[in-house]
């Protein structure tokens, strides 16, 4: 089935291209709102009870209200309808976000939300882990500061698109972002691990990071294969003492680093997780 080039605007199912955002959108305006990024892998929604819960831990610390209805259940329908009437079950990217309705300045008229569905086919329909590793450095102009809502993916992106600039600029795969204590958090679309010896490290959320839903399914596996994990501080130092280093989203699954600087990598353990990682979603 071709994919036709839709969106759901609070449950209206229009052609992208159709305007539907005033100037008053408060997402536009000021950021105020949050967004998931989701997988479908043949008529499944990868990973979605994690997604769900992020969304509205974070929703809940934004003070936006979504209507009793708005389920875990009416929520992955919705998506999976929307994701058939645009011909994309097969293998695509979600982009489900909220943002709160339009009214107010800086203090909103009311906390109610509204909700946009957008879909993009993609060409591979599982997690395999890249066969040539990535080249990434550091961003350093920007620093991502702890607060209660650095784990979400909130509509204030703005230190992920410089970060991406730089990137692009540099040549890079990936960059990493690091906090206001100069240590490493995530990069610009994923979270870090370091792997040293048999042994897996990576930054708390405490560190400011966002609270990864593959980050968090990676840590449930390697606890299930009796894989140690550490969840700490990560400074620059740390990234030219380790054996290997991946990133981690939703989106791709994990994609191993093989250089840093200087730095060579290996990917032994990754790609051991890597396949864990597919055999557990497979069987799910």
């Amino acid at each position: 089935m071709k994919q036709k080039d839709l969106i759901n605007y609070n449950g209206n199912v229009l052609p992208a291209a159709e305007p539907v955002l005033t100037a008053q959108n408060r997402a536009f305006r000021y950021g105020d709102g949050l967004f998931e990024s989701i997988r479908i892998i043949k008529d499944r929604v990868m990973l979605f009870p994690l997604h769900y819960q992020r969304m509205l831990n974070g929703l809940q610390h934004l003070k936006i209200n979504i209507p009793d209805n708005f389920t875990e259940d009416f929520c992955k329908k919705l998506i999976l309808d929307y994701c058939e009437q645009a011909g994309i079950t097969e293998n695509a990217r979600i982009r489900l976000s909220f943002f709160r309705k339009a009214g107010g300045l800086f203090l909103p008229a009311t906390n109610e939300a509204e909700y946009l569905i957008e879909g993009q086919a993609l060409s591979n329909n599982n997690y395999n882990l890249n066969s040539k590793g990535l080249t990434i450095d550091i961003y350093t102009e920007i620093e991502k500061h702890f607060s209660m809502l650095a784990a979400y993916k909130t509509n204030n992106a703005v230190l992920y698109v410089m970060a991406a600039i730089y990137r692009e600029e540099q040549g890079l795969d990936d960059c990493l972002v690091i906090n206001s204590r100069s240590r490493v958090i995530e990069s610009t679309n994923a979270n870090i691990f370091l792997v040293k010896g048999n042994k897996l490290y990576t930054p708390p959320l405490a560190e400011g990071c966002v609270a990864g839903v593959m980050r968090e399914f990676i840590l449930y596996i390697a606890a299930k294969n009796n894989i140690s994990v550490h969840e700490t501080p990560l400074t620059l130092e740390e990234l030219f003492e380790a054996d290997e280093a991946f990133l981690t989203n939703a989106i791709y699954g994990i994609r191993w680093i093989e250089h840093y600087k200087s730095k060579v990598y290996t990917n032994s353990l990754t790609t051991k997780l890597a396949r864990f990682l597919e055999e557990e979603l497979t069987e799910g």
